[in-house]
């Protein structure tokens, strides 16, 4: 398993609200990624641990309710994983912070003379850009897990 420490906040730049408002967007998927990570790790380990120990107390005859209680706890897991998905969240999550980090990046090596008005519409073009494939791509997921659902037609 990789851990990764998580990347401090970038400085705020009062002087400069288009770059405030990407590091803003920035650290709020960077801290969105990092804690689905955590989730899906969580429940994928508590999701293996739920179901081994419940063969295991099946296989050595171990009192209904324990076996009951051990199996109980791996489908309720199964059911957050589903529900919550943390997974998806991780994914569009870590999506979107790698679309946005170089756009920020390369406005940050412009020269402080060369941030200009071209500059920082090409900054804001790339925060909305961003933004709106992280929703088109949560929503072609959840149109997608629906597939199956008799919910109509128009409703994520």
């Amino acid at each position: 398993m990789l851990i990764r420490r998580r990347t401090p906040p970038a400085p705020p730049a009062p002087d400069d609200p288009v770059l405030a408002y990407a590091l803003t967007d920035l650290d709020w998927y960077a801290r969105t990624r990092d804690g689905a990570r955590r989730w899906h790790w969580t429940t994928e380990l508590g999701a293996l641990l739920a179901g081994a120990a419940t063969v295991v107390a099946a296989g050595i005859q171990a009192p209904a309710a324990v076996t009951a209680t051990v199996a109980g706890i791996a489908v309720f897991i199964g059911g957050f994983r589903q529900v919550f998905n943390h997974t998806e969240r991780y994914v569009l999550a870590a999506e979107s912070w790698s679309r946005l980090r170089p756009a920020v990046e390369r406005y940050r090596l412009l020269p402080e003379d060369e941030r200009d008005a071209e500059a920082r519409r090409v900054l804001v073009e790339a925060i909305e850009a961003v933004s709106a494939a992280e929703i088109q791509s949560w929503a072609i997921h959840r149109r997608g897990a629906r597939s199956g659902s008799d919910a109509g037609p128009g409703i994520v």
